[in-house]
């Protein structure tokens, strides 16, 4: 879960190519739940490979800004190495249903690991709705599921506002981009 050799070298060339703007892409928020077994992950004990890294890359060029994009995989975990869960079972994909409950944890891991990301001396975080992720799974129209998340557009979207609401009330500072 900490960055590589690997990921240090990509990240150094986008800091020498002098980009004003960087996303350190599809970083995990949870070890259990994972699209890749090398995945990065920002959680407790990833803080000091984390602030190391940051700190490299702010020697190549401090004018330059990263974000880390937050993830949880959802229904596309890896079941061979970790929990494939879902918001509604998709035919060929399948899944661990999440309770409400289970979300608002995911949310929490969220709000850990947006602090880490203040802590550790990243300028803000992107939370990843796209690509198939657990965001995406709960945004999406399949999502007709009767709970909290799930049905009309208006109950979809309450998961961004809630889980924004939550990292702007942990992470207050107006600097500290969402």
């Amino acid at each position: 879960g900490n960055p590589t050799d690997l990921t240090y070298q990509r990240y150094e060339k986008l800091y020498k190519g002098g980009f004003g703007f960087v996303d350190l892409e599809a970083i995990t928020v949870t070890n259990e739940s994972r699209a890749r077994k090398t995945q990065l992950e920002i959680m407790p004990r990833n803080v000091k490979a984390l602030t190391n890294f940051i700190a490299k890359l702010k020697e190549v060029n401090p004018n330059t800004l990263i974000v880390f994009q937050l993830t949880h995989s959802g229904e596309i975990s890896e079941s061979e190495f970790s929990r494939k869960v879902t918001v509604k079972p998709m035919y060929g994909i399948g899944g661990e249903l999440l309770s409400e409950e289970e979300v608002d944890h995911i949310m929490d891991q969220f709000v850990e690991a947006s602090k880490i990301c203040r802590d550790v001396g990243a300028d803000g975080i992107d939370l990843k709705f796209c690509h198939g992720y657990l965001g995406s799974q709960i945004l999406r129209p399949y999502n007709d599921r009767d709970w909290k998340y799930g049905g009309p557009w208006e109950r979809r979207r309450q998961f961004a506002y809630d889980l924004m609401e939550r990292i702007r009330a942990a992470v207050p500072e107006k600097e500290f981009l969402i």
